[in-house]
């Protein structure tokens, strides 16, 4: 096999491919030819890996651990035949975000809109992650120490697809 020689276009090119929305193989293959991802997770960032379990509506993690103010990088692996997101909230405000969840299965852009309520109370979250695919969360962790729960808010999801980020000192 020939040896492989990437112009800079290239490689940049390649890294705007990844950006945001990491895909293994691609990363792999990136790696393998000494190309940096932009906007790849440096050593102070925490690196969470958290998935779908097939065909049961759970998280991979019921729970994680992290620091105020760090920086946050989830990858969230999407092995289940259904599209699920993952949406973080402010503590004591699952079943109001997993509610509002519900109700977007009634808006016919629930859907575009990912299923993630627009409530101050969502945090962070996902897009839809299709079967198969997986999606890279980057983000600085609360301030305030606390229980922050995580959830799927894909309608129906909420009450069992659920868990929590611990923010401690």
């Amino acid at each position: 096999m020939k040896d492989i020689k990437l112009t800079e276009a290239d490689k940049k090119f390649l890294a705007s491919i990844n950006a945001g929305n990491a895909n293994e193989r691609l990363s792999r293959l990136m790696t393998a030819w000494g190309i940096a991802v932009d906007g790849q997770a440096a050593a102070d960032v925490k690196r969470i890996k958290i998935g779908t379990i097939k065909e049961a509506m759970k998280f991979t993690l019921k729970e994680f651990t992290v620091q105020p103010g760090q920086s946050i990088e989830i990858i969230f692996e999407n092995p289940d035949a259904m599209q699920h997101n993952m949406v973080i909230t402010k503590p004591g405000m699952l079943e109001k975000v997993g509610r509002a969840g519900d109700a977007m299965m009634k808006d016919t852009k629930g859907a575009d809109k990912n299923y993630v309520p627009a409530l101050a109370e969502v945090l962070f979250s996902t897009p839809l992650v299709n079967p198969g695919q997986n999606y890279t969360l980057r983000f600085k962790a609360p301030a305030n120490t606390g229980d922050y729960p995580f959830v799927c808010t894909f309608p129906g999801h909420w009450s069992i697809m659920n868990g929590v980020m611990k923010v401690r000192n």
